[in-house]
């Protein structure tokens, strides 16, 4: 499986990753993707920022890093989404490629 253009993109210190954000949903979860970016579902509402720390913490725990190491750069108000995700630039690529393996 190839990742989509634009899913990914090496920062200096890390990644920015493209996420679809659908909050208010029953569990969270990776919902697979959704035009280009990855689709996460939390059960945090999209009100004062809940939702952007539900999807840090999220994807902070699936891959194993924590949760200060997770940030929404850009799409604070909106479900297009921008995080920076900071690490070995190298090693999230292979672990992204893992963690949606399924779909």
């Amino acid at each position: 499986m190839s990742l989509p253009e634009g899913l990914i993109k090496i920062g200096k210190g890390g990644v920015y990753l493209s996420v679809h954000a659908q909050p208010g949903a029953k569990s969270a979860s990776l919902r697979g993707l959704h035009g280009g970016a990855v689709k996460i579902a939390v059960k945090e509402v999209a009100q004062d920022g809940k939702a952007n720390k539900a999807i840090e913490a999220f994807i902070a725990k699936v891959l194993g890093i924590a949760k200060s190491m997770v940030s929404v750069t850009s799409g604070h108000t909106s479900r297009s989404k921008r995080l920076f995700i900071e690490g070995d630039v190298e090693q999230f690529p292979k672990k992204l490629h893992a963690w949606l393996a399924p779909y």
